[in-house]
C-alpha cells in the first residue's frame, strides 16, 4: 500500500490547503499514480484559489511489480555528486542489509495468548532475492524516462485538455464536478488551469484510456 503524509500550506495569495506527499509509491495498489508520477505531479499541490503549485521536495520509493520496475527518487535532479554519492552508498548497505531479515514471531503470538496477531515482519532471505534490482534515480523526468521505457506505447502517458472560457465561478464549479468525475471514472488524474479567461482541466493517464475517454465524451455529443 502506499504511505503518504498531510502537509498544510500558507499560499501567497493567502489561502491555506493542505496536500499528499507519498513517502512510498505502489503502483500494484494505486494504478493511477503511474500516471501521476509521469505527469509530474507527483508531490506537488495546487491552491485552489490561485492555482498557484506548493511543490513538496522530499525523497520516495516507486514500486511497480508488473514491469519488475522499484526505484529510490531524489527529488533533486541537480543533486551534487558527492551527494549522489553518498546516497548511493547508503542505499547499497540497507538493501544488502535487506537479505539478513527474516520473519520473527513475538511473545504475543505463543506466549501470552494475545488475539492481535502481533508480529515483526520484515524480508525473508528468498523475498529479498526475489527483489527486483533497486534503481536510483535523482529528479522526476528521470524517473519518468525509466517507466515510460518500460510501458507499451498505448500504456504510456497520454492527456486531454477539457476547458471553458466562461467567467463564472458557479459554472466552472460545475464543469470541474464533471470532468473529476470523468476523470474518476476512466481511472484518470487531473490538473487545473485557473485562469481569468479560461478555466481548463487537463486529464492524465495512459493513451488508452485518454482514447476511451475521447470516444466517451463523442458519444454524449
Amino acid at each position: 500500500m502506499s504511505r503518504s503524509t498531510t502537509h498544510t500550506f500558507t499560499c501567497p495569495c493567502g489561502q491555506v490547503f493542505t496536500g499528499q506527499a507519498y513517502e512510498y509509491v505502489n503502483v500494484a495498489d494505486d494504478a493511477h499514480l503511474r500516471y501521476v508520477v509521469l505527469a509530474g505531479l507527483i508531490n506537488v499541490s495546487t491552491c485552489p484559489n490561485c492555482g498557484r503549485r506548493a511543490a513538496i521536495s522530499i525523497p520516495f520509493v516507486y514500486s511497480d511489480p508488473a514491469y519488475q520496475l522499484l526505484a529510490y527518487v531524489h527529488p533533486r535532479a541537480d543533486a551534487p555528486e558527492n551527494a549522489r554519492l553518498m546516497i548511493l552508498e547508503k542505499l547499497r548497505d540497507v538493501y544488502m542489509d535487506a537479505s539478513k531479515l527474516h520473519d520473527q514471531p513475538t511473545a504475543t503470538d505463543n506466549e501470552s495468548g494475545s488475539n492481535n496477531g502481533g508480529r515483526v515482519v520484515s524480508l525473508s532471505a528468498s523475498e529479498a532475492r526475489d527483489m527486483p534490482p533497486l534503481k536510483v534515480v535523482f529528479g522526476l523526468e528521470q524517473l519518468g524516462e525509466l517507466i515510460a521505457a518500460e510501458l507499451s506505447p498505448e500504456d504510456r502517458l497520454g492527456r486531454l485538455a477539457l476547458s471553458t472560457q466562461s467567467r463564472s465561478e458557479a459554472e466552472r464549479g460545475q464543469f470541474h464536478d464533471i470532468t473529476r468525475k470523468l476523470a474518476s471514472e476512466m481511472g484518470c488524474c487531473i490538473e487545473v488551469e485557473d485562469l481569468p479567461d479560461e478555466y481548463t482541466v487537463w486529464l492524465y493517464g495512459s493513451r488508452r484510456q485518454v482514447g476511451a475517454l475521447m470516444r466517451e465524451l463523442a458519444t454524449r455529443g
